[in-house]
């Protein structure tokens, strides 16, 4: 099963590959030592691939149209995601990124398809957002320039 915003593609032989990648800073300069600076858990990428018969036109033109739709500011759009290798690791909301490609298969009477999809609002993401959203400092009253602004008024009255 493979679904986009609700909207079913009956891929034949479909496979869909996972990966994300962790970015670390390598800490150890000229030493010997493993020690590294943790940069941050990046999206997941999902790489799917498939083949839709001929005669499902319509699905093949769906899915191109949908994989470069851009919204009011320029950007791709996101859709949710029916997929059990999604599911099984939690990306609900994908973008389309990279190469979308679609190749003729006579022998089968199909088009071979494959595309990436980059995970968008990732759990990682919503994490480290509500981090910062606790960390933020607290804004507290300005006592000097409150205690400078009152002697200006005397002074000038």
């Amino acid at each position: 099963m493979f679904a986009l915003d609700g909207q079913t593609f009956n891929l034949m032989n479909i496979s869909v590959g996972f990966g994300r990648e962790f970015k670390a800073q390598d800490q150890s300069g000229q030493s010997s030592s493993t020690s590294d600076s943790e940069q941050g858990e990046k999206a997941a990428e999902l790489d799917v691939s498939g083949s839709i018969a001929f005669r499902d036109l319509t699905s093949l033109t769906t899915l191109e149209n949908m994989s470069n739709a851009k919204d009011e500011n320029g950007d791709r759009l996101a859709y949710r995601i029916v997929n059990d290798v999604a599911n099984a690791f939690k990306v609900k909301t994908v973008k389309f990124t990279g190469r979308f490609s679609v190749t003729q298969q006579d022998n089968q009477m199909a088009w071979n398809v494959s595309f990436k999809l980059k995970e968008h609002n990732s759990v990682a993401e919503q994490k480290e957002q509500r981090q910062k959203d606790q960390t933020k400092p607290e804004q507290r009253e300005n006592t000097r320039l409150k205690q400078a602004l009152e002697q200006n008024k005397e002074a000038i009255s």
